[in-house]
């Protein structure tokens, strides 16, 4: 019985490929005949069908900017840069269609401390900042070790300069690695999707309009509250929008 279930799940797992790559296959050729339309479809499927990849979420993403679609192209670039943060064609396509939106929202924070903090946490993804914490401990006390038994008066200053070093760029990494860590999982952020969206003071279609937005926007998501979202914008503007109007990344 055994033997047939896995027999089952083996033709299951091989026909389940092939169909996979049977839409790639048409969604490329829909792609490289501007067929944007149809390219969509084929790769929406794949996302439907729980297929997850940084390199479908940018074809996606690809295929939205160039059929105008501009808020579901940033939606899907922010989701291939959350997979592969470092990917530089994502950043860069990411760049391009962000440069299109017409909500311009200045920041509170200094836009110097910002960009340096967000190109810190976005440097490395969070397991390279866990394997650089426990390089910079592990050989932090090799050093450690050499200064204490060395008897070269060198060696000793060298290794003990050197162990300092490293046991501060563990305390760096470590402190920079959990907050790369908290900026994944604790702080949600949105896509704006429609051309234009209603920003509204309360949870309820009868609310008293706040502002409006437009697609490609990033939001801060603050709470969820059934088909209501209460988002915040970097100048610290809230307010209450519907789950169908924007992608969570």
């Amino acid at each position: 019985m055994k033997k047939v279930i896995y027999i089952l799940a083996v033709i299951i797992s091989f026909g389940a490929k092939a169909f996979a790559n049977e839409l790639i296959e048409k969604a490329e050729k829909a792609y490289d005949s501007k067929n944007y339309k149809e390219a969509i479809s084929y790769y929406e499927k794949l996302v439907s069908g729980g297929y997850k990849s940084h390199q479908l979420y940018f074809n996606l993403g690809n295929a939205y900017y160039r059929n105008n679609d501009l808020g579901k192209a940033i939606y899907y670039y922010e989701l291939a840069r959350k997979v592969e943060p470092n990917d530089e064609d994502v950043r860069i396509n990411l760049g391009i269609a962000s440069a299109k939106t017409s909500d311009k929202i200045d920041s509170k924070e200094n836009f110097f401390i910002s960009a340096v903090k967000t190109n810190l946490l976005s440097a490395f993804s969070t397991g390279t900042w866990a394997w650089l914490t426990v390089f910079c401990l592990g050989i932090g006390c090799v050093l450690f070790f050499v200064f204490v038994n060395s008897t070269v008066l060198l060696v000793k200053r060298l290794s003990f300069l050197l162990s300092l070093a490293l046991l501060l760029s563990f305390f760096v990494t470590y402190f920079l690695g959990y907050s790369a860590l908290q900026a994944r999982y604790e702080n949600k952020f949105a896509i704006v999707l429609s051309k234009e969206i209603r920003i509204m003071n309360e949870p309820t279609p009868l609310a008293k309009i706040k502002f409006n937005l437009h697609e490609g926007t990033k939001i801060r998501v603050v709470e969820n509250n059934g088909d209501w979202l209460l988002i915040k914008l970097d100048n610290g503007n809230e307010g209450w929008v519907k789950v169908n109007d924007v992608g969570i990344i």
